[in-house]
């Protein structure tokens, strides 16, 4: 009996301090996310859905590439975002309705590359200027050299700067109204798929996409594992924010 007590005290104990030393990521989010990809994140990440805003139109309202961007493993966020943390810098410029007071967050960071356009917060400061505003809209990074956009000119240019940028022409991806509908607003690749751990998070059915057989050759050249969700169409989330 005395050793079963021990037995017990013992594997509770190291179980417990097991999951004390391992620190769970944090993930914002769209609050509109899907039941199951929700659980499937949750396996992974602390999820903080981010509610809908009123500053900004409702197809971007929660979409954190709209309020937060990620540059050197810190998050920089703008000063009217809806969730913020003690650790995060908080930028000069309020996010606002109209375009382009909706982009001054929406930037990226490939390897050394941080690219942005002329509407980008100082506090994040690129060294690569595209002449499109939704920058991180239009890109899923997939490596420290690597990409994936649905525009033409980021290909051109990241391509005369070393980076590896698949082009594709995709007219399948959803944006959703506040109730999580979609409206007739097309989305982006960067909005619509995330990478972490080696794993590219596609939000919804790749067979539902016309570009399917270009990702898949990107992925497969970068050793990345596919995640998709069968028969759900793509919703474009602004991505994720991983911190």
């Amino acid at each position: 009996m005395e050793i079963k007590k021990f037995c017990k005290k013992f594997f509770c104990e190291a179980f417990f301090d097991r999951k004390a030393k391992f620190k769970m990521r944090n993930l914002l989010i769209d609050g509109r996310i899907r039941d199951i990809e929700l659980d499937y994140l949750s396996k992974y990440f602390a999820v903080h859905k981010l509610p809908s805003s009123d500053e900004v139109y409702e197809e971007i309202s929660a979409h954190s590439d709209i309020f937060y961007c990620k540059i050197n493993d810190k998050v920089i966020c703008a000063p009217n975002a809806p969730i913020k943390n003690n650790n995060f810098i908080i930028g000069i410029s309020e996010v606002k309705k109209n375009y382009p007071n909706d982009v001054p967050y929406n930037a990226c960071q490939i390897g050394n590359a941080i690219i942005g356009s002329k509407y980008t917060d100082k506090t994040i400061n690129p060294n690569i200027i595209v002449k499109q505003g939704y920058v991180k809209c239009s890109i899923c990074v997939t490596s420290t050299k690597s990409c994936i956009t649905t525009d033409t000119g980021i290909y051109k240019i990241l391509n005369n700067h070393g980076i590896d940028a698949t082009y594709i022409m995709e007219k399948n991806i959803k944006l959703l109204d506040k109730a999580g509908k979609p409206t007739q607003m097309q989305g982006f690749i960067g909005g619509a798929s995330m990478v972490f751990d080696d794993n590219f998070i596609l939000f919804g059915d790749i067979e539902k996409l016309e570009s399917k057989e270009k990702i898949l050759k990107h992925i497969e050249k970068y050793k990345l594992n596919l995640i998709n969700f069968k028969g759900l169409d793509v919703n474009d989330y602004g991505g994720g924010i991983i911190y």
